[in-house]
This record gives C-alpha cells, structure tokens and sequence, in this order.
C-alpha cells in the first residue's frame, strides 16, 4: 500500500552550502519506485523554489507553509496577501528599520534601499540559496508571505495588530527573523487537506523537518522524523530523530521506516 511522506526543504531535503545530496535524491527516485508518494511541505513560497525541484516527481506541494496547496496538479488552497496588506507591511517594516522579504507566487522581493550590511548579506545568502534572483519592493505581486529579519520577537504583536490579526508570525531564533503567514495556515492543515482530497490514511503518513515550522506538521503526521540538525523543541516532538541533511539524514531516515 502507498504511504506518503512530506518533505520539509531548508535543513531538511536541501542544505545550506551544498543543495540537495546526492543520497537524498537517489533515495526519493527509490521511494517513487517504490510505489510511495511524496509531497515538498515548506515555509517557501513558488517564487523563492528553483524551477528543478518541480521535476524531481513530488506529487505535490504545500508551499507557504500552508497558503498554497496542489496535488496532482490539481490546486487545493491558494490564499493569497491584499494590495492594502502588503503596502502596510512594507511601510511598517521600513519604519522599524528592518529587512523585509516578500514572498510571491512568482517571485521574491525585497529593499532595495535597505544597505544594512546584514540584510544585504542576507539577500545575497537567500538568492545563493534559493537560486533565484529577488526583485525591488516595488513590484511586489501574488504575495503569500513575508519575513521581518532582525525584528525583535516580541514587537511582532505591533504588526499584527495592525492588521487586524489576520495574519501570526513565527520567530526563527537561529535566523533571527520572523516569518508571517495567514492565521490558521501551517503545515499540518495542508496535510489535512491533501489527505481529504486523496483519501488516503492518516496511518499511512511520514514527515521530515528540522525548525519550528515543522512542529505542527510532525506532530500530525503518524511518523515524524527529525533532522540531526533540527531544533531541539522539534527533535522533542518527533518520533524519530535521524543524521544531519548533510550525513545522508534523508536517505537514513526513509530507510528507517522501511520505505526504501
């Protein structure tokens, strides 16, 4: 019987410095083989994913953590940030003097009059990364998400308020960022909705993850598995803990589970 696995990207599937290894691509073309689903299930939007990832043979995708949702082809969620949202946004995060990135469908944006040396360094690790080319505020469009880098954590309650709760956000102790997503979208919820439109078993689902966003998403699933490099409130909460991203962690893991 097919099971299903949902594959967090940063830290987990892809490592910093090194893309994706090898071990975990031949270990997903082994679980495809193996008759087995597989689901990317990550905080990036579409426009921050290089276009390779789409023909690794994913099933699906939960992208935005949650604002976007497909399987098959076939879109499920696609929750998507006002013009008025996002111009308040920007105009908050400029006043606070802190980097911003906006997440799109199409692409990401970002300050380009923002010369502070960590975010421009930042900007420059994020399109290294990512594989994609940011573009100016300015042409911001179909935007799922944001982040504030630098914000402190506790003044993202100013934000929220400011509109109207509509949207929560998550701190990203190691980035020092905060990431800010529709209010009631996580990981867990495109699970739940790909496993209504697919109909298959909530005993049949694995998952891999290693920050804070996973936490929901490893929670729920019947089996979740934490990366080495995880951290520790999500190794905490995961069934399983395996080797770093970058030690063969995906490959160990699925081998794990007896799924390759």
């Amino acid at each position: 019987m097919s099971k299903i696995v949902f594959f967090d990207i940063d830290g987990t599937l892809f490592y910093s410095g090194i893309g994706i290894p090898h071990s975990a691509k031949e270990a997903l073309k082994q679980l495809f083989a193996n008759g087995h689903k597989a689901v990317m299930c990550t905080g990036r939007s579409r426009g921050m994913i290089p276009e390779s990832y789409f023909h690794m043979g994913f099933h699906g995708m939960i992208l935005g953590a949650g604002a976007y949702v497909e399987y098959e082809g076939k879109v499920l969620r696609d929750d998507l940030m006002s013009g008025q949202e996002v111009r308040k946004v920007i105009d908050w995060g400029r006043k606070q003097e802190i980097g911003i990135i906006l997440e799109g469908k199409n692409d990401g944006y970002y300050d380009a009059d923002n010369h502070q040396t960590y975010y421009t360094d930042m900007v420059r690790r994020t399109e290294r990364d990512c594989e994609v080319k940011l573009k100016s505020l300015s042409e911001a469009e179909a935007v799922q998400k944001w982040t504030y880098h630098h914000l402190d954590p506790e003044r993202k309650y100013e934000i929220e308020d400011i509109l109207k709760g509509k949207y929560i956000g998550t701190f990203h102790e190691p980035a020092n960022s905060v990431e800010f997503l529709p209010k009631g979208i996580q990981k867990a919820k495109g699970i739940e909705w790909i496993l209504e439109h697919t109909g298959l078993s909530w005993e049949d689902t694995y998952a891999f993850g290693d920050s804070a966003n996973d936490i929901d998403m490893i929670r729920y699933v019947h089996y979740g598995t934490a990366m080495g490099n995880a951290v520790p409130e999500l190794k905490e909460a995961a069934d399983y803990v395996t080797e770093r991203a970058d030690r063969d962690g995906i490959a160990l893991g699925l081998e794990h589970f007896g799924l390759i």
